[in-house]
C-alpha cells in the first residue's frame, strides 16, 4: 500500500481513482489507513462477498490474495497484476497513462 501512497499523484494526473479493498473490519481499515497515511479510501469486504465475486478470494484461508485491477471508464477490465507484482503500481500506472491517452 505504500507504493500506491507514494504515487497517488501520478494516478490522480492519469485521471485514475485509488481504491483499496480488504476483508479486515471497517475499524481495522481506518486505523492501517491511518497508520500508512493512505489518501484513498481502504473499503471492507469483511462477509467477503465481493472478495469471492471476483475471484480473489483464499476459501481455505478466508483471506483475499493480492491483486491489481485497472478499471476503464466503460468498467471493462484493462490490466491485471497479481501476488509480489500487485505490490508495485509501475504497471498500473502505465496502463493509466495509455488510456488517458487514448
Amino acid at each position: 500500500m505504500s507504493r500506491y501512497r507514494d504515487t497517488y499523484a501520478q494516478f490522480g494526473a492519469n485521471n485514475a481513482a485509488v481504491l483499496g479493498v480488504s476483508v479486515d473490519s471497517t475499524w481495522s481499515n481506518m486505523a492501517f489507513r491511518t497508520q500508512m497515511g493512505l489518501d484513498f479510501p481502504l473499503l471492507s469486504d469483511f462477509k467477503r462477498e465481493y472478495t469471492k465475486q471476483i475471484g480473489v478470494l483464499d476459501e481455505n484461508s478466508g483471506m483475499a490474495r493480492r491483486f491489481t485491477f485497472v478499471v476503464d471508464e466503460q468498467g471493462i477490465v484493462r490490466h491485471i497484476d497479481s501476488a509480489a507484482a500487485a505490490l508495485d503500481p509501475t504497471g498500473a500506472l502505465g496502463v493509466c497513462a495509455l488510456i488517458k491517452k487514448k
